[in-house]
């Protein structure tokens, strides 16, 4: 699946304009929180770019390493007359009663109901970093089509890995000093960041990294298809920059399996190199291949392998 970019609008409680819900409570360095009413909610991936802000100001920047999702009975306020299908409710602090709704009635208490949906979370704390210096200015100007009522919308991808890039190679230089893992120093060493075209290309066509692994082994490391048509590039570790594109740090999967992979419903044992699947997935056609090693010629860096490794044992709730 093709990565996209994303600002998430995290509201404090105490900053609510509408009243429609009770907000939401997220820590906005590590996760975001967010439910099938929002615009956009259908959209957001593993692997997609996000910028965080509040109403006023850019915080940081990350990359989802884990979404998940649950079914909740959401909290709404209405107006309390039973006809009224206002979408604003607001409370007043000085003028009784304290309630009123944007087709003007007033009351003391709103109407409480609740509505079946599904709360979604967004994990993305370990790759964050801070966005000191980017102005909302700046940010509107990335966005396509800017509706400052939205909280999730879609951002330029390229001006947004642009920046991630920037970001992570600040924090690389800061902690070389403390790299204990020679391959992935090898991998940063061998980055070489030329432009952001380059980049973008090689992530949508990922020409070289897919023809480096074709050239290890022209089948799936999955299922053994040899049907090279079909046959997609994948990042163990989600695509960020160049060093990403070491064929250390992928596989070549069919498009099925590749899905699976994006959605961490297959993962690799970082120790056994073993393909392990979810009980959903193995329940609808793939427990032929649960438990087989992995077909690949290449090595491959076991940081990225017990990353994705931790993140499946973790929504699926394995050792």
């Amino acid at each position: 699946m093709a990565q996209q970019a994303w600002s998430f609008k995290a509201i404090d409680q105490d900053d609510l304009r509408y009243w429609g819900n009770d907000g939401y409570h997220d820590d906005s360095s590590a996760f975001y929180r967010y439910d099938s009413f929002v615009a956009n909610h259908k959209n957001v991936k593993e692997g997609d770019i996000v910028i965080i802000t509040n109403r006023e100001k850019v915080l940081g920047i990350s990359i989802i390493e884990n979404l998940s999702n649950q079914g909740i009975n959401k909290k709404r306020n209405k107006c309390f007359h039973l006809n009224c299908n206002a979408k604003k409710i607001l409370p007043r602090k000085t003028i009784k009663p304290e309630w009123r709704c944007d087709n003007g009635h007033e009351f003391d208490e709103p109407r409480v109901i609740f509505e079946p949906a599904i709360e979604f979370i967004a994990n993305y704390g370990s790759q964050y970093k801070e966005l000191i210096d980017m102005s909302m200015t700046q940010l509107i100007t990335e966005t396509p089509r800017y509706n400052g009522q939205m909280s999730i919308q879609e951002i330029n991808l390229a001006w947004a890995i642009n920046l991630l890039d920037s970001k992570s190679s600040m924090a690389l230089e800061l902690e070389a000093d403390e790299a204990s893992d020679d391959e992935n120093a090898t991998l940063i060493d061998n980055d070489q960041r030329i432009t952001i075209e380059k980049q973008i290309k090689q992530r949508r066509g990922q020409k070289t990294f897919r023809d480096q692994l074709l050239k290890s082994k022209p089948v799936c490391a999955v299922t053994g298809c040899e049907l090279i048509d079909i046959i997609d590039a994948a990042h163990i570790d989600a695509y960020r920059n160049d060093s990403h594109n070491h064929i250390s740090n992928g596989l070549l999967l069919r498009s099925d399996i590749h899905t699976l992979f994006d959605l961490n419903l297959i993962a690799i044992h970082p120790e056994k190199k073993t393909i392990h699947f979810s009980s959903d997935a193995l329940k609808n056609g793939y427990s032929t291949f649960e438990g087989k090693p992995i077909n690949v010629n290449h090595s491959l860096l076991k940081h990225p392998l017990s990353k994705r490794w931790d993140i499946y044992k973790k929504i699926h709730n394995e050792e």
